[in-house]
């Protein structure tokens, strides 16, 4: 089996309800995502996806299809795509960064060589440990009475566990805001708060602190991605367990966290890091320090959702408090039929051959950009 034809097509496509995050990120009312299509000469076809949102990463739309298209796609023309490991090298060799471009890449090999082998991605990565894993639901950056109405809003269709944005208000503000979910809230539903790098070392410390004695199980991210050290004092402060997001891209970076002990808990991202082999690859080294994972999204549609969870169902030790498979119910329209495996406050793992998700063509032509093909 040969790769004949790579097709990539931007879309672009509006939130339902615009997403209030940390004052670093600002409010968000659309997603992009570069959907890659790869064409075999057997006639099967594998489907990927990047989601390069600016400011959340480094990589951009417009990179990340020159990445497909001049460099990396010219590269696989004629490649077996079951040799994933190899095809990784390649891409790896043929260009430094642009990891979404790589990651939508090396989705869309797995959902290739799933299908060929006739089985799940889940059985390419090692079987799967559960069926199902516990949504997590977002509450944007606000307050108490706003997360209130979405909690009993979603706690109505089956929704345990939620995550708060922060990182735009007074910290004073967000530890009100805490206790107060805490007072109705605890003992009902999980809840982790995000800041997406919105805080100074000092404000994190204020707010941990501050927070001793709710219900609030992680706090993700609180510092720039870079402040490894102040992660690690905020950790030694901190009886609420901390979570890397944006500080952990690649595997190397997940080994510095470990070797200084700087988090308890880091998110991985298939888009984020880079495809499901080298996503994979951090869950790894994760595991190995007896540390645990959260499966998170950014703002993503369903083949990339689809990956996450066939890495959530392989992945031994995942926190107990919700993962977010929930990113295609925050969009007003998706290109597959990955929401149908959403329900009751939980997301259930696909047996089928490969991601296991359908494309909607229509869908995809609707929100379409632009696209290209490389042959």
């Amino acid at each position: 089996m040969r790769i004949t034809a790579i097709r990539g097509v931007h879309v672009s496509i509006p939130l339902s309800v615009p997403y209030k995050l940390s004052r670093v990120y600002g409010t968000v009312s659309s997603a992009d995502a570069v959907v890659v299509r790869l064409t075999t000469d057997t006639g099967l076809v594998g489907y990927g996806e990047a989601d390069p949102h600016h400011p959340f990463t480094a990589d951009t739309v417009e990179g990340t299809i020159q990445a497909i298209r001049d460099r990396l796609g010219p590269a696989l023309i004629g490649s077996d795509p079951r040799e994933i490991k190899r095809l990784e090298r390649e891409m790896d060799d043929v260009l430094d960064g642009h990891l979404m471009a790589k990651g939508a890449i090396d989705m869309a090999l797995f959902d290739l060589a799933g299908k060929s082998y006739g089985v799940p991605v889940h059985a390419l990565l090692g079987g799967k440990l559960r069926e199902r894993v516990l949504l997590s639901f977002p509450l944007g950056s606000g307050t108490a009475e706003e997360d209130m109405e979405v909690i009993e809003a979603r706690t109505a269709l089956g929704f345990r566990s939620f995550m708060a944005k922060m990182g735009r208000n007074p910290i004073p503000d967000e530890i009100k805001r805490v206790h107060k979910l805490s007072e109705r809230y605890a003992g009902k539903v999980h809840l982790v708060a995000d800041a997406n790098q919105g805080w100074s070392e000092a404000e994190a410390v204020e707010f941990t602190a501050g927070v001793e004695g709710t219900f609030l199980e992680l706090l993700e991210q609180p510092v720039p991605a870079g402040e490894h050290e102040a992660l690690q004092r905020i950790r030694a402060k901190s009886t609420v367990p901390i979570s890397a997001d944006e500080s952990v891209i690649t595997a190397g970076d997940a080994l510095q966290l470990v070797a200084r002990g700087a988090v308890d808990a880091y998110s991985v991202k298939a888009s984020k890091n880079g495809g499901l082999t080298k996503a994979h690859r951090i869950v790894s080294i994760i595991e190995a320090a007896q540390l645990e994972c959260r499966m998170n999204s950014m703002l993503e549609f369903g083949v990339t959702q689809a990956a996450l969870l066939h890495l959530g169902a392989v992945t031994q030790r995942l926190i107990p408090s919700g993962h977010a498979y929930m990113s295609t119910l925050r969009m007003s329209a998706d290109f597959t039929d990955f929401p149908k495996r959403l329900r009751d406050g939980y997301a259930y793992v696909s047996d089928a051959p490969g991601l296991g998700v359908s494309i909607d063509d229509g869908v995809l032509a609707t929100h379409a950009r632009s696209s290209f093909e490389v042959t």
